[in-house]
């Protein structure tokens, strides 16, 4: 039985990335959802903060990823809107990250599927 736990928490994990695939975009990858979820329960964070907070190494990959979260994706073809980045006005160098209202609307609806699919 401890085996199936495992196996559980897999498909819990497979059917919240195949909600969010749904609701933004059949592309989304769980590293920008990880992102996004990051960012709900500590919006302000800087892009290094939040490189530190994941655990990530690449500051390139992350800035990629922010940017094809925002309003324009690195190629500046419109993106789903879902985050911004704010300049911090005690150091214009540093990046804040925020979600939209299209973004924390996401994730309630992700926040809700997720607890529902995981205790029901």
């Amino acid at each position: 039985m401890a085996a199936q736990k495992p196996i559980r928490t897999l498909r819990a994990l497979d059917r919240a990335l195949r909600f969010a695939r749904s609701k933004l975009s059949p592309d989304i990858t769980a590293q920008r959802l990880l992102i996004l979820i990051a960012v709900y329960f500590h919006e302000g964070l800087s892009q290094r903060e939040l490189l530190n907070h994941l655990e990530l190494t690449s500051i390139t990959a992350l800035s990629r990823n922010l940017a094809d979260l925002s309003r324009l994706t690195t190629k500046k073809l419109p993106g789903p809107g879902l985050l911004e980045l704010r300049v911090d006005p005690l150091n214009l160098r540093v990046k804040r990250l925020f979600l939209t209202k299209k973004g924390k609307r996401f994730m309630k609806q992700w926040l809700a599927f997720t607890s529902t699919a995981t205790t029901g």
